[in-house]
């Protein structure tokens, strides 16, 4: 349980960014905000942690470097067109999709505890966005597709297991690749980088060097240790964290309603975390691992 609660703080700090890039960031250069959020992360941690990969892990950091680069990207599309309460928890649909991709690709039939948890979960998202505001397709899309993203890079790292260097090595690699692959990109679409100024320092020391760099290496070291449906349930802690920002930083209105939605997740999240089958699955997935 201990690895699950640590591993549960990035989601935790991940759904802050929705409130921190409303109120800080500006909306109109989302891929230099995506390089600005990668890659000081990135060489950061490399800075700390030294080193080079060898053999498939190059290939690997390169490939995990894209979904870094296309989830932080929708991410920033869906944070500047929704409230920051729904964008987080259109991400909790990242359960049911999980268990829907496990099927297609492993062809792992769902464990009946886990997919009731994760429709109660996502009752309690209904609950959290009932009624709250007008619907924006491209940001309701956006936030899928970041969905999409983190599926693909949990899925290829619970596949591929520990790198052959440290994992604050491993990710300061990816993060700084995500980030390099953004330069060509802003510079045709959104021309010159925008000088940052105090607040985008503020947000990017916050949502950059803490939530890229440091969480990542808690995400990822969680990732290794846990099955892809149990980190699943653990990101819905990212909607409860985003809909307290946009409530206690951005004003957006929370009442009963809403506090039983968290109740309801969280509750969602206990539950599955204390299925009967986690140890198997997890031993199927490592095993998974193991034979790629």
């Amino acid at each position: 349980m201990l690895v699950q609660l640590r591993t549960a703080l990035t989601p935790a700090i991940w759904g802050t960014t929705y409130a921190v890039t409303t109120l800080l960031l500006p909306a109109e250069d989302p891929v230099w905000m995506v390089v600005y959020r990668l890659l000081p992360a990135g060489l950061l941690l490399l800075a700390f942690a030294p080193g080079l990969l060898k053999g498939p892990w190059v290939k690997r950091a390169m490939t995990i470097g894209l979904t870094n680069l296309s989830m932080i990207f929708f991410v920033f599309i869906a944070a500047f067109r929704l409230p920051s309460g729904m964008a987080g928890t259109l991400m909790a649909t990242l359960p049911l999709q999980i268990i829907f991709y496990i099927w297609i690709l492993d062809g792992k039939t769902p464990v009946a505890r886990q997919l009731i948890a994760s429709l109660i979960g996502l009752f309690g998202v209904g609950m959290l966005l009932l009624g709250a505001v007008e619907l924006d397709w491209i940001g309701i899309g956006a936030a899928m597709a970041a969905c999409l993203s983190t599926f693909t890079g949990v899925y290829l790292s619970g596949k591929w297991g520990r790198p052959d260097v440290s994992m604050v090595t491993y990710t300061g690699w990816h993060v700084t690749l995500g980030g390099l692959y953004a330069v060509p990109i802003a510079l045709v679409l959104e021309g010159a980088a925008p000088v940052p100024d105090l607040n985008m320092v503020l947000a990017f020391f916050w949502i950059g060097i803490l939530g890229m760099g440091l969480a990542s290496v808690n995400w990822l070291k969680g990732i290794v240790q846990l099955n892809p449906t149990t980190i699943g349930f653990l990101s819905l802690v990212n909607p409860v964290s985003a809909v307290l920002c946009g409530q206690l930083l951005v004003g957006e209105q929370f009442g009963l309603r809403q506090w039983v939605g968290i109740l309801i997740v969280l509750g969602s999240i206990v539950f599955a975390l204390k299925a009967p089958s986690a140890a198997k699955v997890a031993a199927q997935t490592k095993d998974a691992a193991a034979t790629s």
